[in-house]
């Protein structure tokens, strides 16, 4: 549609929409790129627990490398869902179980009974891989392994 010709004012107006359409879906690839391409380098172990994507929107959440390192897990595990965390404390809703790490794998694709847990794991050693990417940056495989481990565990739960 962005590519033909408009015949009409109407028309025009709707390709000019669907180039506009077009050009943010190429934006966002190359940004998805250039983040896919930095997080690894700038947040090695955080980016290999959580992906590039779900490192630098944690980063970003928390307002730099840094102040997510000094954040305790609990904070780490409701980045993103402040807004229900303020309604749990003025007494209106359920407290979160998570924020942003939703969209890790290791949380959306656990039983919901068990998701809590599950987001607990992952936030304690997302927490641990920022503090070691802040402090030394060296990349230590074996947060992976232990957080794999710990999924297993509690996905195990599942059939119980």
């Amino acid at each position: 549609m962005a590519e033909r010709e408009s015949e009409n004012a109407t028309e025009e107006r709707a390709v000019a929409l669907c180039e506009r359409v077009a050009d943010l879906a190429d934006e966002r690839d190359a940004v998805r790129e250039y983040v896919e391409r930095q997080a690894p380098t700038v947040a090695p172990n955080l980016s290999n627990l959580a992906g590039p994507m779900l490192a630098a929107r944690l980063v970003a959440l928390a307002g730099g490398l840094e102040p997510l390192a000094k954040q305790p897990s609990g904070t780490v595990q409701v980045l993103g869902a402040e807004d229900a965390l303020f309604a749990h404390l003025r007494g209106h809703a359920p407290s979160p179980k998570h924020g942003a790490i939703y969209t890790h794998d290791y949380v959306r694709n656990t039983h919901p009974e068990h998701r809590g847990s599950a987001a607990r794991a992952l936030a304690g050693k997302l927490s641990i891989a920022a503090r070691v990417d802040h402090y030394s940056g060296d990349l230590r495989p074996e947060l992976r392994e232990e957080l794999d481990e710990r999924i297993e565990r509690i996905r195990a739960r599942e059939t119980e």
